[in-house]
């Protein structure tokens, strides 16, 4: 009978359960990038299912010596190797656990060096990172940044989706560095800024202070200093749009307080808001997809942002699940 792969085996195997056979079929299951997704995915709900606790290692590093002097050394007795009883099968096998470990540690080292950040629709999550720089994550969001300060030159993190970053300045004058899409660095030492990276864009606005963006281009890397009120969208390619904020600062990061602000927006931005923060996939008729909106809503969730969107507009709204379309009564009534 053979064995299948599945989370509960995996859970098996993180608790240290499994036989050398069900290593060396994980071994193989581990090899297409598919399954190696679903690895690192049940890794970490195993583990927030078995939070480990965290002690202060200089405390616990003290503790570990003191241990050592105070416990009486046994004695060992060095057994004589018996290679003619040591059977090819019990090798062979024993290096394949070794081969399983060394596999599934290089897999996962991003997992073990990197410690993520996340929010899931509709959440917005603020945090303080160890040197005082406070990250407000968007919803659908996802930050990580090193487990091991030690092993990084600078203060950097990698961005998906949308955060707003109020960065310390150290006495050290230590850059800070936020990596989005299409290869964005945006550098900064003590400033507040906010990064959007969906879509394949990574849009930067500028709220305080001063930064300088990095992108690559056709043949080289191009750095523009911006300014509080710029904004810049940098798209796969290279091609960077450039603009000042024409609206309040605070408007950039209402979704903070659940507000949404817009002047004049295409609805199918809206319908991209709707996917982006609450994970709607909304369908627009031709009518709805000319209009235009301009007004602050607040809303907690997608209905409550739908709702608003119906007593804005005639709308007839139809909803299965994640699906949600989105008609005209008036199709010759356009704003």
């Amino acid at each position: 009978m053979k064995t299948v792969i599945n989370k509960e085996l995996l859970f098996i195997h993180f608790e240290g359960r499994t036989t050398p056979l069900q290593i060396e079929l994980l071994r193989e299951w581990l090899q297409t990038p598919e399954h190696q997704q679903l690895y690192y995915q049940w890794l970490q709900e195993w583990e927030r299912q078995h939070p480990q606790i965290i002690t202060d290692a200089d405390d616990a590093y003290q503790q570990f010596l003191q241990q050592i002097d105070t416990t009486p050394q046994p004695v060992v007795v060095r057994p004589i190797a018996m290679w003619n009883r040591w059977r090819p099968g019990a090798y062979w096998m024993a290096a394949s656990v070794v081969l399983l470990l060394l596999t599934v540690g290089y897999l996962t080292r991003d997992y073990w060096m990197m410690r993520t950040i996340a929010t899931d629709y509709g959440e917005i999550r603020s945090i303080v990172l160890s040197d005082g720089t406070r990250v407000t994550l968007n919803a659908n969001s996802e930050l990580q940044l090193s487990r091991f300060a030690f092993l990084t030159p600078s203060r950097e993190v990698f961005l998906k989706g949308e955060a707003e970053f109020a960065v310390v300045h150290t006495s050290a004058h230590d850059q800070f560095k936020v990596h989005a899409a299409n290869d964005v660095e945006v550098v900064v030492l003590g400033t507040e800024f906010v990064v959007n990276a969906r879509r394949n864009t990574t849009r930067v606005e500028l709220t305080k202070g001063k930064v300088q963006l990095r992108y690559p281009t056709q043949d080289q890397i191009s750095t523009l200093t911006m300014r509080p009120g710029d904004w810049v969208n940098v798209s796969a390619g290279g091609k960077a749009k450039r603009g000042h904020q024409v609206l309040e600062p605070a408007v950039a990061t209402g979704w903070k307080n659940y507000e949404y602000t817009f002047q004049r927006t295409p609805m199918p931005e809206i319908a991209d808001l709707l996917n982006d923060n609450f994970g709607l996939t909304v369908q627009l008729d031709s009518a709805l997809a000319r209009r235009k909106v301009t007004g602050t809503f607040h809303a907690h969730n997608a209905d409550e942002l739908l709702q608003a969107l119906i007593e804005l507009f005639d709308i007839e709204v139809v909803r299965d699940g994640k699906a949600v379309q989105l008609k005209s009564s008036d199709p010759n009534q356009i704003q």
